[in-house]
């Protein structure tokens, strides 16, 4: 039986194909000259680059200065100024605005606050 060079060849190049690459290059010999089969390019990529911003912190606003400048008696608000503290005394609420003390009162538009004497 005559076989053809080629077909061998050729079974033995399937062959080799058929194997793990390991990184080495196969050599496929013919009658003719020599073949080397090129070696696998890797092409390794960069990482990415992820751009994040800078975080940004929103601190509250400070406090608001409590009312310093002494109102006369019997000055009625329908808000109390800012920075002032609740208090009871005796059972009676009262609210201390810097200097000045305020007693709330009911009307029959809703509450109102008026400057008194420090009980």
């Amino acid at each position: 039986m005559r076989t053809n060079h080629l077909t061998v060849a050729v079974a033995l190049a399937l062959a080799a194909l058929a194997t793990p690459l390991d990184g080495r290059a196969w050599v496929v010999v013919r009658a003719a000259p020599i073949y080397v089969a090129p070696r696998p390019v890797v092409v390794v990529a960069p990482a990415p680059v992820v751009v994040v911003p800078a975080p940004v912190y929103a601190y509250p606003p400070p406090p608001p200065n409590p009312l310093t400048t002494r109102l006369p008696f019997n000055t009625t608000m329908w808000t109390l100024p800012p920075g002032c503290n609740a208090l009871s005394v005796s059972g009676n609420p009262y609210y201390q605005c810097g200097v000045n003390w305020m007693r709330p009162y009911q009307s029959a538009n809703g509450t109102y606050y008026s400057v008194v004497p420090p009980p």
